[in-house]
């Protein structure tokens, strides 16, 4: 359905799929074109000493940007139908992977873990599942900055909501919680500033 929403309005095809930004750029860049084209046609009227561009040269740069605006979003459209296609069919795999991600974290291998829901990102790159799991490992084995681009990956594309407050509540844990590269001084012992490699 975006597919042919694109084939008769460029953009639609966008915001059908829930790209509403990208659409509505498209829809409006594409207006701006067939906006461009329709003062062309007005400009022949002018005396050819009066009018500010030669319409000629108006009216074709206007029908190709609006050509290649609409070609550029049909296949845009049919490659993200392509994509959902995609993480449909394989969601029952992607599903299998986080499970096997977390039965790993469970067992303290960390590594594993992180192999298994990157393997479901490659699936999915937005699933917000994953992504949530992949920033507790990340924490958990003190890849601190992985751990909050994980989770605020987590947070922009959960639409339901379901991981906001836990993804929110390991943000701010892993803000509150001291660097792990810095080492406490022994007792009576003065910080030289040196920190761990």
């Amino acid at each position: 359905m975006p597919v042919l929403l694109s084939a008769v309005i460029p953009g639609m095809g966008h915001v059908a799929a829930g790209r509403t930004t990208r659409g509505l750029i498209v829809f409006f860049l594409f207006g701006f074109a067939v906006d461009g084209y329709l003062y062309s046609q007005a400009l022949r009227i002018l005396p050819a000493n009066v009018a500010p561009v030669e319409p000629g040269l108006m009216r074709t740069v206007s029908l190709a940007f609006a050509g290649a605006l609409w070609l550029i979003a049909l296949a845009d459209t049919a490659r993200l139908a392509l994509r959902r296609r995609r993480i449909v069919s394989r969601a029952d795999e992607a599903t299998a992977l986080i499970r096997n991600g977390l039965v790993a974290y469970l067992r303290d291998d960390l590594a594993a873990a992180a192999h298994a829901l990157h393997a479901a990102l490659r699936i999915n790159d937005r699933d917000p599942d994953a992504l949530y799991h992949l920033g507790v490992v990340y924490a958990a084995s003190g890849h601190v900055r992985k751990a909050r681009r994980a989770l605020r990956r987590c947070i922009r594309f959960d639409d339901e909501g379901k991981w906001d407050v836990e993804a929110h509540d390991h943000l701010q844990a892993l803000d509150a919680a001291p660097p792990r590269h810095t080492r406490t001084p022994a007792a009576g012992k003065e910080p030289s500033g040196e920190a761990d490699a």
